[in-house]
């Protein structure tokens, strides 16, 4: 919260309980939070001590603290006493601070840290089920880095293995050319020698012989997995491009076996008191980890001595932490045990633990999508769609073709970003386009349009923002809308607490709200108070911008 509000609001807190001392009552709790007013005196613990009801005691409290200058009014609501305090007293105080290009961040001290999202296997285009992990890992790189920290995001590429055995088979026996976007044809170079895989016993020879050259260190196996995983990512980069969402680096699979840490890992791994072999494979025994089944014994080698694909992610993630403080992990609902086990392996290792913040997939409307019963939408059809559907809701706009087009872009990828983050990430939702381009709904277009209509008024203003010097008396909704605007350094600093990216686009639905509730009330330009109401526009645009920006959405001058 702003320092000149919680200041405000300890001052009333602190004159309220010494005055309530005085009168006999005993010290009651506070909500510095409430869902109305400023700070609240919850009146249930004093029931039984003042033989009263909390209602009959907050309408006491009320009624007595009221003469107190720095509160403007108290209202009892079921037992609690909701107090506004005085903003005209420290408006012209909160503006100024709110005007501060640092206020919002803060002045931690700066941690380098990784993110890594994405990491999907390149063996096709992403489909939309899995939408959230670029979206939510990209988002989360700008809040921490908003908020001070030195982020950077990074994308894992799983290139050995059985799938990217299969790949490389198939781009060379099976390639196709074509106009269409690189991934989306080498899908079909894939799916035909997964398909010869499970019909072909040569073919099944020769894949499986292709892992063991991989995993074995084979130079030339490495490089062909690797060149085509690179093949395939050039067309998910693009998708990622227009996602705004595209890692900062991409980290290959096939390196750590290269160059020999895979292989680090399994010594240091065979000296742990954990570890146990069968049949030649070695595993950690994690009967005492409270690990359920099967997984208690987490194999590390298979039985001709090669990695796994956990062993290669402990090396990685060893990796990690020899560059940066901490390491974030975006990963599905389906990684958490996966997840747990990394974490045990590491803590045999002494390395430090990464954190992870995990996802529902995302649904379609007619249900979840399934590989098998044929229902995969990929993102790249849903980013064209919802593009396609913005342009369509511009097409009457007064813009010039080439801005509606950019704007059409914008609106829709914003759109499509904005409403997936808005829902708490381990909560699974079903994403539709219309309610996402719904300019009257929780959605970017509704933000969007609050701050193009923040951005005209400062136009038709046409001056430099003044200084304040005094202020008429607030109107509640320029009370309303500037107690929003304190907020937000407190939202800022939950999301980052708690690695929670969609605490900050139900705060921008509610100050977009806010702000459209005050200029229906309060005319700016020529008005008494104009003063300070252009100061509150400023400032509505300043947050506004920043929120957006940390969601990936642009905030545009004009609409």
């Amino acid at each position: 919260m702003s320092q000149i509000v919680t200041k405000a609001i300890e001052d009333a807190i602190k004159s309220v309980s010494d005055e309530l001392e005085k009168k006999g009552f005993p010290k009651l709790p506070i909500d510095k939070n409430p869902p109305m007013g400023d700070f609240a005196i919850i009146c249930f613990p004093a029931a039984k001590t003042l033989k009263k009801s909390p209602d009959q005691i907050s309408k006491e409290i009320s009624l007595e603290i009221q003469k107190n200058k720095l509160v403007k009014r108290a209202i009892n609501v079921k037992g609690y006493c909701n107090i506004d305090i005085n903003w005209n007293t420290i408006a012209n105080s909160v503006i100024e601070e709110l005007k501060n290009s640092k206020y919002g961040s803060t002045n931690v001290k700066s941690e380098k840290i990784l993110i890594e999202h994405t990491s999907a296997n390149p063996t096709g285009p992403f489909h939309m089920g899995r939408a959230r992990n670029p979206i939510i890992g990209d988002s989360l790189a700008r809040l921490l880095s908003y908020y001070g920290h030195n982020v950077d995001t990074e994308y894992y590429v799983n290139d050995t293995g059985r799938q990217a055995a299969t790949l490389a088979y198939g781009i060379s026996n099976y390639e196709s050319k074509g106009k269409n976007k690189i991934d989306h044809r080498l899908v079909e170079s894939y799916r035909k020698a997964s398909n010869e895989l499970k019909t072909n016993p040569d073919v099944k020879e020769k894949i499986y012989r292709k892992m063991e050259l991989i995993e074995s260190g084979d130079k030339s196996a490495l490089n062909d997995v690797k060149n085509s995983a690179k093949k395939m990512l050039r067309g998910m980069k693009e998708s990622l491009k227009e996602l705004e969402a595209e890692a900062l680096n991409y980290y290959h699979e096939s390196d750590l076996i290269a160059t020999g840490k895979v292989e680090t890992v399994i010594k240091k791994l065979k000296e742990s008191e954990l570890c146990q072999e069968e049949k030649g494979a070695y595993y950690l025994d994690l009967k005492e980890k409270k690990i359920a089944g099967r997984n208690q014994k987490f194999f590390f080698t298979r039985e001709n001595g090669l990695s796994l694909y956990t062993t290669r992610d402990i090396a990685y993630h060893i990796e990690k932490f020899k560059n940066y403080d901490r390491a974030i992990n975006i990963l599905g609902e389906d990684h958490r045990l996966q997840s747990r086990l990394l974490e045990i392996a590491l803590e045999e290792l002494n390395s430090k633990i990464p954190e992870a913040v995990f996802y529902s997939f995302v649904n379609l409307p007619g249900g979840k999508m399934s590989t098998r019963a044929g229902r995969v939408v990929y993102l790249d059809d849903v980013m064209k769609d919802i593009v396609e559907l913005a342009s369509k809701k511009l097409s009457s706009s007064e813009l010039d073709e080439s801005r509606k087009k950019e704007l059409a872009k914008q609106i829709g990828i914003g759109a499509l970003r904005y409403n997936i983050l808005k829902v708490q990430a381990e909560k699974g939702f079903t994403f539709n386009i219309d309610e996402a381009l719904n300019l009257q709904g929780d959605s970017a277009p509704f933000s969007m349009y609050s701050h193009a209509r923040a951005s005209a008024i400062l136009r038709n203003y046409g001056e430099s923002i003044p200084e304040l010097t005094s202020i008429t008396f607030l109107q509640e909704t320029e009370i309303k809308l500037l107690r929003t605007l304190t907020k937000w350094p407190y939202i800022i600093e939950k999301s980052v607490t708690d690695l929670s990216v969609h605490n900050i686009p139900n705060y921008i639905h509610s100050l977009s709200s806010d702000f459209n509730q005050f200029y229906r009330d309060c005319p700016v330009i020529n008005s008494d108070n104009s003063e300070f109401r252009i100061n509150l526009v400023f400032c509505s645009k300043k947050i506004l911008c920043e929120g957006l920006s940390i969601l990936g959405v642009k905030a545009p001058e004009r609409m």
